[in-house]
């Protein structure tokens, strides 16, 4: 029987009632100003970004502001998600044959598990990596909602070196310049939250480092601002992973779509930053 990777934090992150997860997806979408769900104007151009994986009350319509941009026709997701435990293998992918929200499940694409398996030496298949991880599950309920039918490549990560980076960002830059050629519609995604537990100004501050660098499309300087300054952007690794990846494909164009924090949502002394960029061509 294949194996279902079951839903780990629905009813904390987001509703367990599939209704109600609907409408407030709907609500987060109609929130950005794109407008609603069904006036959306999708960006063809559009190739990836970074999204943030609160629970949807903080970060859900952040969030919105990428996923609105995304054409329904896409036919498969890369999403590199953070191993906040550090549990399992430290790069995994997921051997499952689907996940499941309380939306439905979607299918894992084993194909190109296999390819990108055989193309990292350091990507390992592992089901420990995922099992209780949120940050790539919190991304499904959005996409099914947005997309419908799509397949997905999870990829969990904990630490990884710089020159690793590199390489899954190459190994992940040539199968979507191989899609493009095909007509195979992909978009690749890193899940990462910004500053962790800091006032509203310094997270402003020390967000505003990170996102620089981002938007500059330099992973490098990415990792070396975070570590210099002490950046608790706990995706810091799958968002170099991107970065690396649009530089392989010689995007040129990095967009920031919405920065808040949770301070935003219900005011509070400590809070914690969130950003959507889009990456185009």
């Amino acid at each position: 029987m294949d194996r279902i990777r079951p839903a780990s934090v629905a009813g904390s992150f987001y509703p367990s009632e599939a209704e109600e997860l609907r409408r407030l997806i709907d609500d987060c979408l109609e929130s950005s100003p794109l407008g609603p769900q069904g006036a959306r104007s999708p960006l063809p151009s559009l190739i990836g970004g970074l999204v943030p994986h609160a629970g949807y009350i903080y970060s859900g319509p952040c969030a919105a502001h990428f996923y609105a941009l995304l054409q329904h026709s896409i036919q498969r997701v890369i999403l590199l998600g953070v191993n906040h435990q550090a549990s399992g293998h430290r790069a995994a992918l997921s051997p499952a044959a689907s996940w499941q929200t309380p939306l439905g499940t979607v299918a894992i694409d084993q194909e190109l598990n296999d390819l990108l398996e055989d193309a990292v030496p350091f990507l390992k298949q592992d089901d420990v990596a995922h099992a209780r991880e949120h940050s790539i599950e919190v991304q499904l309920p959005f996409l099914q909602r947005v997309l419908g039918e799509f397949s997905l490549i999870p990829v969990s990560l904990a630490h990884i070196s710089m020159e690793e980076c590199v390489e899954l960002g190459a190994a992940i830059a040539a199968i979507l310049r191989e899609d493009r050629k095909s007509g195979t519609q992909t978009v690749m995604i890193a899940s990462s939250d910004l500053s962790h537990y800091l006032s509203p100004k310094e997270t402003v501050e020390l967000d505003g480092i990170a996102l620089e660098q981002v938007l500059e499309l330099n992973p490098r300087a990415l990792i070396a601002a975070v570590e210099r300054e002490n950046i608790t952007m706990c995706g810091s690794i799958p968002t170099a992973v991107l970065l690396f990846a649009a530089n392989a494909l010689g995007l040129n164009q990095a967009c920031l779509l919405k920065h808040c924090h949770s301070g935003d949502v219900v005011p509070m002394r400590k809070v914690v930053g969130y950003a959507s960029v889009a990456l185009e061509f």
